[in-house]
């Protein structure tokens, strides 16, 4: 048993993984947060610590008082402000005499191996997209540090494609299949292998991770991998209908032009249609580059967690097309 703080444990994917690591009875689980949390956001045999992430002699006083043995960051580090505050967490969590392991926020791609090979490739009006920068210096800091980390890499977050029939975890976004009004917009030639991992065994292998002795500096959680082409055919599958199919040129990607899809079009209050797209031609850039194929990619068998742990449960893409849509 080990006493376990996650930071952004009250929402989004942090809280499918908390809600996972209090399941399994076997640790004391409790949320960073920067306020109190509501009734309703409440977790069961969850407490929740009050940090103030811009403070780090309070971020180590706080887990030490609490014996926090490990740390696992869910922050979404999108802006520099949420940036920062993992930076000052892991200075917080290094000064303190209890920490002895901390995961960064990264559940995606392997961003340290992809800006090596060009990821994210320069679109137009994607400079304000520093994530693969924030991941690669955070790797850098925790370097630095004596404590044992783990980045978890999980590919793309499967959860999108069962929006709104299912809740999303993050902000839902119609990446390259829009289910929800049977359209699609695929890269190219729809053959290139991509990752589906759901958040669900996200926070499994999470908590399963934490009975290891030694974690390994990288590990990958695979949920499906499949081409685009075979996830549209699942797709509409359960849909029981043909989609509406658009091609993206991966000439039209680099230049920052791609299809609209109408699911997306309820998201630009959160998320400006420039911006959204900019993202969304390198997202889909990193499909067509392999940069989202764990299996094949970037994997490294003796990382996988799901070889380590064969008996957790792994959604995959058919049963979870059939689970919201049939």
């Amino acid at each position: 048993m080990v006493r376990v703080a996650i930071a952004g444990g009250s929402g989004g994917l942090g809280r499918v993984i908390t809600k996972a690591v209090a399941r399994t009875g076997k640790h004391d689980v409790f949320v960073l947060s920067r306020r109190s949390l509501s009734i309703s956001e409440q977790i069961i045999d969850v407490d929740c610590l009050t940090v103030d992430y811009s403070n780090v002699s309070q971020i180590t006083d706080l887990l030490e008082s609490n014996n926090i043995e490990v740390v696992i960051s869910a922050i979404g580090i999108v802006f520099e402000d949420s940036y920062c505050a993992q930076m000052n967490l892991i200075e917080g969590a290094s000064r303190s005499t209890t920490v002895r392991r901390f995961a960064p926020s990264e559940f995606t791609l392997d961003y340290v191996q992809g800006v090596t090979q060009g990821y994210p490739f320069p679109v137009p009006g994607s400079q304000m997209y520093k994530a693969a920068e924030y991941k690669v210096d955070t790797l850098e800091k925790l370097k630095s540090t004596q404590m044992e980390y783990t980045r978890f890499i999980s590919g793309f977050l499967m959860d999108y494609y069962g929006y709104p029939a299912v809740p999303c975890p993050v902000l839902p976004l119609a990446v390259v299949l829009d289910v929800e009004n049977c359209q699609a917009a695929i890269p190219t030639d729809g053959n290139s292998p991509v990752t589906l991992t759901h958040s669900e065994t996200i926070g499994r292998f999470v908590a399963a991770s934490l009975d290891l002795r030694c974690w390994p500096k990288k590990a990958l959680i695979i949920g499906d991998t499949l081409t685009w082409n075979q996830a549209l055919a699942i797709a509409e599958e359960a849909r029981g209908k043909a989609f509406d199919v658009k091609i993206e040129s991966l000439y039209d990607l680099k230049k920052g032009i791609i299809t609209e899809l109408p699911g997306n079009k309820r998201r630009y209050m959160a998320l400006p249609k420039g911006i959204l797209d900019a993202v969304l031609c390198v997202w889909n850039i990193g499909f067509i580059q392999g940069f989202y194929d764990l299996e094949e990619g970037l994997a490294n068998p003796d990382n996988m967690l799901n070889q380590v742990f064969p008996d957790v449960p792994v959604l995959g893409f058919k049963e979870f097309m059939e689970r919201c849509w049939k």
